[in-house]
């Protein structure tokens, strides 16, 4: 048995959406303000607190009860109140669990019917008035009474989003409805998720359905690690230390004075020994205070004597802070320890986490030895549900490699949970890290897209990314395999960009330094040359973001696509397959030097306003000296730049290599001459076009390089694909 699937709907920005549910480890990624943290916390509220506050209303829902309070008011037009009114308001979350025909114990409360065997079970969560009528009733009376009070003063409440403000509470509850399974909807072809409506005569279930089905554990993004000697977080800051997690697992799991075995008592016998020379020891040492005291005429004769023990609960060995330290020096006789306030935040933070899901596995599985042996034991809930924010907080990239690699393992360790079904761990974790992304299979992956609704209200979708590249095993293998080879962040970006080589990479970050809407979005860099880029075009796609390609045109002829000195009017080709594949679909080399700039754009099938622009070298006019203007036709970034800076390099002063070849060319001032002599060195320079890049940055400030137009228009186009986003969401440094 597990989660299948939830579909959320109306809680903040996500507006109706599904979120597919792996049976292990699902891993939420997605931009800034994408609805990752709207996703865990309905998690939260929905299976855990089961309490929403007006706040996580959806926005535009938020001015639909407004509108429902002023039908209230309205002594002209009076109405009846209806739950109806509220079917498209409130948030709720529909969970579907899969089913199998031995598991039919855990579920017989909530069958859809008595021939059921197997499959989905579906059950709605939702937040919506406990009685409307009273609802009505209790706003319309203060917001009479607030206005006959009031005068010229605006009393509480002013409308009905105020009263809720402080009333929802008393008057909403979280209602459980049973779904059909025969009324699943997929979502559609834009991801918003088709929820099955509810009849307006159904009656909410009287019973927690989930009470026995689903246990939640939650480590939150918020762990109280600050490294302060401040007092306001104190209480926090002891709660999330290493010792007290120790002591409460102890207490619940250890303690051997409850429920103890044959061992235990062994020990505890020990423990007394101790206790009873402890005991006479400190009666000793107490003597002369107690003679002092008797000075005083206490005891005296009818007064009890006092006497003096230790108090030696076994879990009072572990009530002290101190109780955790770590070893930081040994001098061969002692060794020197440290409490463990003072390691540092990434250890403490790791080692928390880990204990932390020990301590959820074992309480899940054991229960709670602080019981006593007559009172009922809960059964073991089928599934647990174990919800991690932001794990890599405070840790290096490697510990969250670590992290990510070995939590599902660690909350699996349990003989009655290794290599068995019977029961179910699901872990899902937000993230805004790339390693903690990268190390998670494609298929475990749900990315949040933003995107608009029909009001225009900036909301959320959910990509299921197992099936982004269709039946194409290599192919999501080589991305996959690619991706986390240079650790990118495509997941969490703005917009991408997409590069050919070394050189473009080096120079990039001045370039895009000149534009000051991309200097401040997210933006992801990718290095892969032209041969592989479009095998990223269907997770580009599926992203919905923007993506400019920066690739070279390298032209070529004959049957082997050997290269060649690019010429007009001789029937040459490009050889890249990005040119030939993405966007532009054609490779003859006259078509791409006179192609419009429209025609290097192309719309994302998934997302209207997400579109991906292929740029390549285009021809540059050179003046001379003497006037005359000249044309060339680079083929790749180091050409082009070498022509769009012709004059700097002409009266460069140093330089070796590439640079020392373009400067000598460029003297000559012979058009034909310079052509051939510029693809000659760039053809036979291959391998030394990082030294190039290091060499210009070397000899010149590179904010004094100008940019090769196919690049500059491409970076001019890349910002208005951003600024036309008018709801911000790009330059939103706040994630939601």
């Amino acid at each position: 048995m597990n989660i299948a699937f939830v579909e959320i709907k109306n809680f903040r920005k996500l507006k109706s959406c599904r979120i597919d549910l792996s049976s292990k480890s699902t891993v939420f990624v997605g931009a800034n303000n994408s609805g990752k943290t709207s996703a865990m916390f309905a998690l939260m509220k929905f299976l855990k607190k089961r309490q929403v506050v007006l706040d996580d209303f959806t926005v535009t829902n938020q001015y639909v009860i407004k509108q429902i309070g002023e039908k209230y008011t309205d002594e002209s037009n009076p109405i009846i109140p209806k739950i109806e009114d509220w079917f498209e308001v409130c948030p709720f979350m529909d969970v579907w669990i899969d089913v199998r025909e031995d598991e039919l114990r855990y579920v017989a409360n909530i069958i859809p019917s008595l021939s059921w065997r197997s499959g989905k079970i579906g059950i709605r969560l939702i937040y919506e008035p406990a009685d409307v009528e009273n609802l009505f009733q209790a706003y319309t009376e203060a917001y009479k009474l607030a206005r006959e009070r009031s005068g010229k003063a605006i009393l509480w409440p002013k409308d009905f989003l105020d009263f809720l403000s402080q009333k929802m509470k008393s008057h909403f509850t979280m209602n459980a409805y049973l779904l059909d399974e025969q009324k699943i909807v997929v979502p559609s072809t834009d991801s918003i998720a088709i929820p099955q409506d509810m009849p307006s005569n159904e009656s909410p279930l009287d019973f927690d359905p989930f009470k026995s089905l689903i246990r939640v554990d939650i480590i939150s993004a918020q762990r109280w690690l600050e490294d302060s000697d401040g007092s306001e977080n104190e209480t926090q800051s002891s709660e999330s230390l290493l010792s007290t997690q120790l002591k409460d697992y102890y207490d619940r799991q250890l303690d051997p004075e409850r429920k103890p075995s044959s061992s235990d008592i062994k020990a505890l016998n020990e423990l007394q020994n101790a206790k009873d020379v402890f005991d006479k020891q400190i009666t000793k040492r107490f003597q002369n205070a107690m003679d002092e005291l008797a000075k005083f005429g206490y005891p005296g004769k009818y007064n009890p004597k006092i006497i003096i023990e230790a108090k030696t609960q076994t879990r009072d060995i572990l009530s002290r802070s101190t109780v955790v330290k770590y070893p930081v020096f040994s001098d061969g006789i002692e060794e020197y320890k440290l409490p463990e306030k003072l390691n540092g935040l990434g250890f403490q933070n790791l080692i928390s986490m880990s204990f932390k899901l020990m301590s959820f596995r074992d309480s899940w599985v054991n229960g709670d030895r602080r019981k006593a042996d007559d009172e009922e034991v809960d059964a073991i809930p089928p599934i647990h549900l174990v919800l991690i924010e932001e794990p890599e907080a405070h840790l290096h990239v490697q510990v969250q490699q670590v992290f990510i690699k070995n939590a599902y393992d660690i909350l699996r360790n349990n003989p009655l949970l290794k290599n068995k079904s019977d029961y179910c761990t699901q872990m899902i974790v937000s993230t805004h890290s790339s390693n903690i992304a990268l190390e998670c299979e494609f298929a475990n992956l749900r990315y949040f897209r933003r995107t608009k609704s029909e009001e225009g209200l900036p909301i959320s979708v959910v990509i299921n990314l197992s099936n982004v590249f269709g039946v194409s095993n290599q192919t999501t293998r080589f991305v996959a395999r690619y991706l986390r080879t240079t650790h990118c962040d495509l997941f969490f970006a703005d917009a991408a960009i997409l590069i050919e080589g070394a050189g473009e990479r080096i120079f990039m970050p001045y370039f895009l330094s000149k534009y000051e809407v991309l200097d401040d979005a997210y933006i992801s860099i990718l290095e892969i040359g032209g041969r592989y880029a479009h095998y990223l075009k269907p997770l580009i796609d599926t992203l919905g973001v923007s993506c400019l390609v920066i690739t070279d045109l390298d032209s070529a002829h004959g049957s082997r696509s050997a290269s060649v000195l690019p010429e007009r009017g001789k029937g040459y080709f490009s050889s890249n397959p990005t040119i030939k594949n993405w966007v532009i679909n054609n490779n003859d080399l006259d078509y791409l030097l006179d192609l419009s700039f429209d025609s290097k754009v192309e719309s994302n099938p998934h997302i209207n306003d997400a579109k991906t622009r292929v740029a390549y070298q285009t021809p540059i006019k050179v003046v001379f000296s003497d006037g005359t203007e000249h044309e060339f036709i680079p083929t790749t970034f180091e050409d082009s730049l070498a022509y769009s800076n012709f004059d700097s390099f002409k009266t460069m002063k140093m330089g070796t290599g590439l640079i020392k070849k373009f400067k000598n060319a460029f003297k000559t001032e012979n058009a034909d001459q310079i052509a051939t002599e510029i693809y000659n060195a760039v053809e036979s320079a291959s391998a030394k076009k990082t030294e190039f890049a290091l060499d210009m940055i070397y000899n010149r400030d590179p904010q004094n390089i100008i940019i090769p137009a196919y690049i500059a228009d491409a970076l001019e186009w890349l910002e208005k694909e951003i600024l036309s986003k008018d709801n911000k969401d790009f330059l939103n440094k706040e994630d939601d």
